[in-house]
């Protein structure tokens, strides 16, 4: 069975009610043609990179399925229909986020806390400019430093 994630923005304009019906139409959709919702992240009114059919404003949710078959191409003919939608995406988990999301549920199960590991920045040693620009440290070639106001 593939993982899959669909995020889309809702119209803001639109009631608690009506974003609540868009939201379990879509998870209807994904049920109906035999997929699984695992979790449905509701992030709320947020204001849009850019203005999207005059509107500056949107609702955004997450929701992240288990399926097999076609459902992404579903989706996409039900988000086109409804007009509501401002913008979606659905994109498919590759094999290392799989794994990292199986490792992260274990330990969750066991009762720790995965560990975030943040990447350490990468050391990089600049040297003297030599560029044909004539910059501020130019005309040295020996690793010696020349001011040039």
């Amino acid at each position: 069975m593939a993982v899959y994630e669909t995020i889309f923005i809702l119209d803001s304009l639109l009631s608690a009610e009506e974003i609540e019906n868009n939201i379990n139409r879509v998870k209807e959709v994904i049920e109906t043609q035999g997929g699984k919702v695992t979790a449905i992240d509701r992030w709320g009114k947020r204001r849009l990179a850019y203005e999207i059919q005059k509107k500056q404003y949107g609702f955004y949710v997450a929701m992240e399925f288990e399926s097999v078959g076609n459902i992404p191409l579903v989706l996409q003919n039900e988000y086109n229909y409804n007009d509501k939608m401002i913008r979606y995406l659905t994109y498919r988990y590759s094999k290392n986020k799989l794994k990292a999301r199986n490792k992260e549920m274990e330990l969750r199960a066991q009762g720790k806390e995965p560990v975030q590991i943040r990447p350490e920045a990468e050391l990089v040693t600049i040297g003297p400019g030599r560029g044909r620009s004539g910059g501020r440290f130019s005309g040295r070639r020996d690793g010696e430093v020349k001011n040039v106001q």
